[in-house]
């Protein structure tokens, strides 16, 4: 048996949680976001699954993500990048068939001057990251219609916030842009926007981390986790009272207390934010993570576990007691940090 971490990627899973997501929006089309290797997971595996499925929209990040995902899809689904082209990349969009996403006027100037393919227009209404600005549509509406987008898109600031104005005002805004474009699909929400109900579906949505089991879905609508990340207990033994646990002594023992060590550390993606916050789930009993992580060990306190555990045991750090959104949370950061930070040593298995 490896002692190396261990990845169970639950594929079936995401595949269920796209449907899930599907049909909270009947009659738009439901993407999926695999940038970033599919937040970690491995993008090949699951685009196939998700095609296999049903989907047949998906969105990278960059042009190398884009041809790895169509030599893993085939042709047939569309592959947006939300990145954008460069400059000497304009074939490899065409033969490809890879849909570029124009959102500067950059963009705009190198696809309407060089051989290319079909392209999607990202419009900024407030997040101040990537897209063109309102005003330019306004006055340039005629000349980006003769680019023939397929899609026309902005990006919500803070869905995962359902009661802030912000939401409300981006909607409003790209409500605007998509009346300027009639005849061309629109595309509002990521996966908290999929939550905000049926004004923000548009007629395509595009949920990431919600596939993944990530994102905070509201009453009614379950998501399952998309992976299970299990260490390995090395050493089981008594801490003694008026000792410490790991770097810096930052645990201190006011009594006898048993203790796991596990095979995973930082260097695997458990964050060292996480020391003294985290816990790791053995037999479905939750156990916290006593001292400091690590690059390469964690230390539980398990004097409240099962009795089972012994060395040899594997420990949930993900999955379905370990909330991804609650051990991002004790963290200090998100699911999707966690997702993609999951190191190379990481042993990934598809199921």
């Amino acid at each position: 048996m490896s002692l190396l971490p261990r990845a169970t990627v639950l594929t079936s899973n995401i595949v269920d949680n796209w449907r899930t997501l599907d049909a909270l929006h009947p009659g738009a089309t439901t993407a999926a976001v695999v940038k970033a290797d599919a937040y970690g997971l491995g993008a090949t595996k699951i685009g196939r699954a998700l095609k296999v499925a049903g989907c047949s929209t998906f969105f990278v990040a960059y042009l190398d993500e884009g041809l790895t995902l169509r030599k893993a899809v085939g042709r047939g689904p569309r592959i947006f990048v939300l990145n954008g082209p460069m400059r000497g990349e304009l074939a490899a969009y065409r033969d490809a068939e890879l849909t570029a996403v124009l959102s500067s006027e950059l963009h705009l100037k190198l696809w309407s001057t060089a051989a290319r393919g079909t392209c999607a227009i990202h419009v900024d209404t407030g997040m101040n990251r990537l897209g063109l600005p309102i005003a330019l549509v306004d006055t340039e509406t005629t000349a980006l219609r003769r680019l023939a987008p397929v899609l026309v898109m902005s990006h919500l600031a803070c869905a995962d916030e359902p009661k802030h104005p912000m939401n409300l005002r981006q909607r409003r805004a790209f409500e605007e842009v998509a009346d300027a474009f009639p005849d061309t699909p629109a595309s509002l929400a990521n996966s908290a926007g999929c939550f905000l109900g049926k004004g923000f579906g548009f007629d395509l949505t595009r949920p990431g981390l919600a596939l993944y089991g990530g994102s905070t879905p509201p009453a009614g609508v379950e998501l399952k986790p998309g992976v299970v990340l299990e260490a390995t207990v090395l050493s089981l033994f008594t801490g003694q009272k008026g000792t410490s646990v790991g770097y810096g002594a930052t645990h201190a023992l006011t009594e006898d207390r048993l203790l796991a060590t596990c095979a995973i550390g930082y260097a695997d993606g458990l964050p060292r934010a996480g020391s003294g916050k985290l816990k790791g789930w053995i037999d479905g009993v939750a156990c916290p993570v006593a001292g400091r992580i690590s690059m390469d060990l964690v230390t539980l306190d398990v004097t409240d576990g099962p009795k089972s555990v012994k060395p040899g045991s594997r420990v949930e750090f993900l999955g379905e007691h370990a909330k991804l959104e609650a051990q991002a949370a004790a963290c200090g950061t998100l699911g999707y940090e966690l997702l993609t930070g999951l190191g190379p040593r990481v042993q990934r298995n598809y199921r």
